[in-house]
């Protein structure tokens, strides 16, 4: 592990004494293992609050963008965040809009695709990214790869706010995200693929299942959702010419 990760993993986890009880050891065991941290936050819009969300306590400002832009709000209209950490493990994003302005939601028309070998190698590459998943076993990953084969990588403990963190960075870092690719160590729901759709990703890889409704979204709105990618083997149940 690097010294970026390991930082990583310290600002995010917290070592607790447990009781680990075995049907092969006679007596129990007890030792220290790592737990993913988890904090309540609240979002205020205009000095209301519009949400309250339990995550990692990071990528705040991401977080608001992201979660904002799922919900149909324009985004290019924030004038300032603010966060404060209120209690110890809760925190207040303020967010403050010049306008507030909302959108509908509308299909994905890119033409982007990938091959079959390109699912494996961005599955394999989320997989190696998930630092806290392999420390505690807590938390989603979720990663973006745009054509240029740049990429970017966040986990949490709710795969919610992974993903709205995810499209937080990807607006912050100007990535074209109708021209990206979004893969997920979760399964896709309504509420996720609402995300996707906002976001205007094309192309959805999981290593997970998808619910019916999530289908259906995916098919309605021209997104290619392809579900369990593990195993050299994976499931494409909408819009299956993006995938070479």
């Amino acid at each position: 592990m690097d010294e970026h990760e390991t930082k990583a993993k310290d600002d995010k986890v917290v070592c607790m004494e447990i009781t680990d009880i075995s049907v092969d050891r006679p007596l129990r065991r007890y030792r220290n293992d790592f737990v993913v941290r988890e904090a309540e936050v609240k979002i205020k819009v205009g000095g209301k609050i519009y949400t309250r969300l339990f995550c990692l306590p990071s990528h705040f400002e991401e977080l608001a963008i992201g979660h904002l832009n799922s919900e149909g709000l324009d985004t290019s209209y924030i004038a300032n965040i603010d966060i404060e950490e209120a209690n110890p493990g809760k925190y207040v994003i303020r967010v403050t809009l010049e306008r507030e302005v909302h959108r509908n939601p509308s299909k994905v028309n890119s033409r982007i695709k990938i091959r079959c070998e390109g699912v494996f190698k961005r599955v394999k590459e989320l997989s190696e990214k998930g630092v806290l998943y392999k420390a505690t076993g807590g938390t989603h990953v979720v990663a973006a790869f745009d054509q240029n084969g740049e990429s970017i990588f966040i986990e949490d403990v709710s795969r919610h706010c992974a993903i709205d963190k995810l499209i937080g960075m990807c607006i912050r870092k100007e990535i074209v995200m109708s021209k990206s690719i979004l893969v997920t160590s979760s399964r896709q729901t309504r509420s996720t693929m609402k995300k996707v759709i906002f976001a205007g990703f094309p192309i959805v890889i999981s290593v997970s299942a998808p619910t019916e409704l999530a289908i259906r979204d995916a098919d309605e709105f021209g997104i290619t959702l392809v579900g369990f990618a593990h195993d050299n083997r994976f499931n494409v149940y909408t819009n299956d010419w993006r995938i070479l």
